[in-house]
């Protein structure tokens, strides 16, 4: 209970010093909008069924690119752990991908995909995909030499030293950059939501704006922060279960 109230009380104290700073001088309001203010958009957008309705748009968009970009990128990764050549020619090439910043190639991707669903994954899976690239390929190159030279002296296949021994080094760190990953998969989804959408937090954020409405910004950022938690809580136990998996093969 205290570990939780110490969690608890740094938050209640900044929402109380906002509040208390926006009504001693009304006009921030503006500026910063208010706690009061936001609960009371976040009420209105809740009835209307509009801020269920873009939060589950947009989760399902961060969420498609998140697991297409993660499989695709870790795929890449295990094959580049195959041949040395490959892996040192793809080097210029993964930074150069990994330079590139998403929010650039937006309006290409939606001048290819439309302003549809289909934009909004393939920016997440841009967002992510080079992250699990590397998180694997570096986590295949972290296995232990003696225990492939183990397997091999067995006999054992490739595919077998795969599974056996470089999935479960890689997997663990996959599932370490997955965390950074899920915040790039709604950093593309709200980036293409942002360019161009008619649903969507990023479309609501878009909107507000032009409305000079800042209360209902903020609402659409914790609609962005409350999907971030839940796949957050979503990886822990995943994250265990890797674990137990690594250490029975």
């Amino acid at each position: 209970m205290r570990r939780i109230l110490i969690m608890i009380l740094p938050g209640v104290a900044v929402i109380a010093a906002w509040e208390s700073t926006v009504r001693m001088r009304p006009m921030w309001q503006f500026l910063l909008g208010s706690p009061s203010g936001v609960i009371r958009e976040a009420m209105i957008l809740i009835r209307s069924g509009e801020f269920y309705r873009d939060c589950l748009l947009t989760a399902s968009e961060a969420l498609i690119g998140f697991l297409m970009g993660t499989a695709i990128g870790t795929m890449l990764g295990l094959l580049l752990w195959y041949s040395q050549k490959i892996s040192q020619m793809a080097q210029p090439y993964i930074v150069a991908a990994g330079s590139i910043p998403v929010f650039a190639l937006g309006p290409m991707l939606v001048f290819w995909f439309g302003t549809g669903f289909a934009s909004k994954v393939a920016l997440a899976i841009l967002a992510t995909v080079v992250i699990a690239l590397v998180q694997a390929h570096t986590g295949a190159c972290q296995t232990d030499v003696n225990l492939i030279r183990l397997m091999r002296l067995f006999r054992a296949r490739r595919s077998q030293v795969v599974m056996k021994v470089v999935g479960p080094s890689a997997i663990m760190w996959v599932l370490a950059g997955a965390r950074i990953n899920i915040g790039m998969a709604l950093l593309g989804a709200f980036i293409g939501e942002f360019i161009g959408s008619s649903h969507g937090l990023g479309h609501s954020i878009i909107v507000a704006e032009g409305l000079f409405n800042v209360s209902q910004i903020w609402v659409g950022v914790l609609g962005i922060v409350l999907i971030a938690l839940t796949f957050q809580a979503i990886t822990i136990p995943i994250e265990q279960w890797a674990r137990r998996w690594r250490l029975s093969t």
